[in-house]
């Protein structure tokens, strides 16, 4: 079976699982909680990823990583994987359970850089017509970076608009300096 496969069906089937709970947004969380020690981590991926590691040292580390601060079935979920030895997808698992959470919330995630912080008024209006023209209830994060000398760029998802002057300045390099 296809890796991506697994990960979109066991995402799925605890999408699922956590939304006939009544218990959806809490397992967003737990799921948010795993993708973030995954990725911050490396050493707690080589641990899932390991085959010399048993599966009871492995759920025994997940136990006491997570099971104090994740809902039981959550907990029961990431036994599921263990015993099914799908533990190396779990990082796949988790984003597709996240993506699968935003879209069907009818939520999207941007981000506007700028070179200072922007007022809460601008960031508002900026959230407010992004949400009409997406029909969407937007998430954004506004972020500073001096970098982009002036400007800004909004990254929606996949989907990036750059319109910092550092950006123009380097597409008129590239124009300059094109050999003809």
């Amino acid at each position: 079976m296809n890796v991506s496969q697994i990960a979109v069906r066991y995402a799925k089937a605890f999408y699922l699982a956590a939304r006939d709970a009544g218990m959806l947004n809490k397992a967003f969380r737990d799921i948010n909680l795993i993708q973030s020690a995954i990725q911050d981590n490396p050493e707690f991926r080589d641990v899932l990823d390991s085959p010399v590691i048993t599966d009871a040292e492995k759920i025994s580390v997940l136990k006491n990583s997570f099971y104090p601060f994740i809902q039981p079935l959550t907990a029961q979920f990431l036994n599921l994987i263990l015993l099914n030895n799908r533990e190396i997808f779990l990082p796949d698992i988790a984003r597709n359970f996240i993506d699968q959470y935003k879209k069907l919330q009818g939520i999207t995630y941007a981000q506007l850089t700028t070179t200072k912080t922007v007022d809460k008024k601008v960031v508002e209006k900026i959230k407010k017509r992004l949400s009409e023209r997406l029909k969407s209830d937007i998430q954004l994060t506004p972020l500073t970076d001096p970098e982009i000398i002036g400007g800004f760029i909004l990254n929606i998802e996949d989907i990036r608009f750059d319109a910092s002057v550092r950006s123009a300045l380097q597409n008129m390099k590239k124009e300059l300096t094109r050999t003809k």
